[in-house]
């Protein structure tokens, strides 16, 4: 019989999906708000759709220790944007 091995470089793709998306809501995070001009991609629901998509990504297989460092991260990235929005 024979029986489905999962691959190990898959988790790691999406942890360093996970963690490169909120890396770059962080970057745009910062490049946004020093604007002087308000516009669309300023908003905070951009910033939180980013880190759900992170933190969805990070919790897709927690199958190692760098998925769940980027689900962390993630997870405090949004918490800290749904802060801001409450």
């Amino acid at each position: 019989m024979t029986v489905p091995v999962a691959s190990p470089a898959r988790p790691f793709a999406f942890a360093v999906a996970a963690l490169a998306l909120t890396s770059a809501g962080w970057l745009w995070f910062i490049v946004c708000f020093t604007a002087r001009a308000p516009a669309w991609w300023n908003s905070l629901w951009l910033f939180a759709a980013l880190y759900v998509s992170a933190v969805l990504l990070a919790a897709r297989g927690i199958r190692s220790w760098l998925l769940i460092v980027a689900l962390i991260i993630a997870g405090f990235s949004l918490g800290f944007v749904s802060i801001l929005l409450g």
